[in-house]
């Protein structure tokens, strides 16, 4: 990764900043993007010389096409800006479901959009998808439907933006306590021992886990048009 730059949307939290430091850790430059200048601040001071960032909302399309114009040329994009919806079918909202897309599935589109004029050929694009699309779970219908919106953009890009790299990242349950409303201390434990009960592997991820393998999507240069599970032999 040395003398590549790699921009990561959602970059100052979670999986985001984890792969941004194993990115930094590797050699590249990166620009963090977010909605938080204050987040992204602190996530650049820890990562150092080899770090900046861009102040971005993903649901504003004038913003992304502005923020990319301002990083230039770089390698790499690995997308992580997401958000969280749940609740029974019936009883959701449609104008919250849409807004939901409007964050997950058009933010990572309007980065891609504005990244692919910009990125090296060489290079790649990492979009997040999750374990909730092909292992569905009751009151989770959003996060089924734009992961599976995501999985299949992601497979016609693999075409059509070759020799650019395209591939997503599914994780699991992964532990950032980044995507939902803040836990306390004894609710977080609870949580986080009943994934541990549900998976093969008895416990569970964490972001350092998912940006090993967000990762080996970008560095690895015979793979286009998968999507790579992260999510401890969920099934």
């Amino acid at each position: 990764m040395s003398g590549r730059k790699v921009v990561v949307t959602g970059g100052g939290t979670g999986i985001g900043l984890a792969t941004a430091r194993l990115a930094v850790a590797r050699g590249a430059s990166v620009v963090l993007m977010g909605r938080t200048e204050a987040t992204l601040k602190e996530a650049v001071e820890e990562l150092g010389d080899a770090a900046s960032y861009e102040v971005l909302d993903v649901t504003d399309g004038d913003a992304v096409e502005g923020a990319f114009a301002s990083v230039g040329a770089f390698d790499h994009l690995v997308t992580c800006a997401a958000g969280s919806l749940a609740g029974p079918f019936a009883e959701l909202a449609e104008s919250d479901v849409r807004d939901f897309f409007e964050t997950k599935f058009w933010g990572q589109y309007r980065s891609v959009k504005a990244a692919l004029p910009r990125l090296a050929r060489d290079g790649s694009v990492v979009l997040l998808s999750g374990f909730l699309y092909r292992k569905a779970e009751p009151g989770l219908s959003p996060f089924a439907a734009v992961n599976g919106a995501i999985e299949g953009l992601v497979k016609a890009l693999a075409i059509e933006a070759a020799p650019v790299r395209v591939n997503a990242l599914a994780p699991g349950q992964i532990d950032t306590l980044g995507g939902g409303e803040p836990m306390d201390e004894a609710t977080h434990q609870a949580y986080v021992d009943s994934v541990a009960a549900g998976l093969p592997l008895g416990r569970i991820g964490t972001a350092e886990e998912a940006a090993h393998a967000a990762l080996f999507l970008v560095e690895n240069t015979f793979t286009t048009g998968i999507t790579l599970d992260v999510d401890g032999g969920k099934r």
